[in-house]
């Protein structure tokens, strides 16, 4: 296997470099989502799931298709040749952040402390997955502040965009594909969902692929998404936040610690809190993709 991870490595570099020096828009977001997904395989390799699954939906799938959109709606540059000092002190940088990376791993020789902490407290923590239970128990504050940061994006997005995008279908075989994926996202997503209390999934990876079904129907022309749902999506992209703040809150209220889960009900609170996050996720998404509320 040692053939294989520095077979993937090197393709993950290549990946990268075209993704950077291709002077095509499409073929450098084409050589990203290859990256992307060559990641996620990386992540895998490394006894991540969750973090792959993470990868392969948000870093490649919904960034890849607002990296497409933006390549169709924003105009071409007049191309520039950077100073060769630029690239010397790019490169250095690089070739020093690296260095630093390297070093740190390998000087790194005691075991990890956190991974048996977290596998003792996992039955304590109402579900199964200690990377659940890490994000939506014992740290849950951290996943309360990413979903604030994920909602401060979007405002700010509603509030410097400057005009509505308009959304051309792809073509005639767009409505038929989505009318097959998106009934399999929603039922893809909903398996994510539970199965992230004892096996890698969760919110995260369930709003990617609810929104990235609800992209496809988008793109496909059977609806107008902004005029049928920016109401509604922008209601969906507060609640994860407001529901986790209500949990927070309620939780100070019965047992005196905010997000302090009461005695044998953490896992139904868990799934009450990740099921609001994952409309909230898919709403942003979509909004993000598809832009906010038309501006008059």
């Amino acid at each position: 296997m040692m053939v294989f991870d520095a077979v993937l490595a090197a393709a993950c570099l290549v990946a990268a470099a075209m993704a950077l020096f291709a002077r095509d828009r499409i073929a450098a977001v084409a050589a990203f989502l290859v990256m992307g997904l060559l990641i996620a395989l990386a992540w895998l390799r490394l006894g991540a799931p969750d973090v792959a699954l993470a990868e392969a939906a948000i870093g490649a799938g919904l960034t890849g298709a607002l990296l497409l959109r933006s390549a169709h709606r924003i105009p071409a540059a007049p191309t520039k040749p950077l100073p060769s000092a630029q690239w010397l002190g790019a490169g250095v940088l690089s070739v020093a952040v690296g260095g630093a990376i390297v070093w740190t791993s390998m000087s790194i020789g005691a075991a990890p402390a956190y991974p048996p902490l977290v596998a003792v407290a996992v039955p304590e923590s109402g579900v199964e997955n200690p990377v659940t239970a890490v994000l939506l128990n014992f740290r849950a504050w951290d996943t309360l502040l990413e979903i604030a940061v994920l909602f401060a994006a979007l405002a700010v997005v509603a509030v410097v965009k400057p005009v509505r995008p308009r959304i051309a279908p792809l073509g005639p075989l767009m409505l038929p594909f989505a009318r097959v994926v998106l009934p399999l996202t929603i039922l893809l997503a909903g398996h994510l969902l539970w199965q992230g209390g004892h096996a890698p999934g969760g919110a995260f990876q369930a709003g990617a692929v609810l929104a990235g079904g609800a992209i496809a129907l988008g793109l496909s022309g059977a609806v107008r998404p902004i005029r049928w749902g920016r109401a509604g999506l922008a209601w969906l992209s507060i609640l994860g936040l407001a529901a986790f703040a209500v949990a927070a809150l309620a939780a100070e209220l019965l047992t005196g610690a905010l997000l302090g889960y009461p005695a044998g009900a953490a896992k139904a609170w868990i799934i009450a809190i990740e099921s609001a996050l994952t409309l909230s996720i898919a709403a942003t998404l979509l909004l993000l993709f598809f832009g906010p509320a038309e501006r008059h």
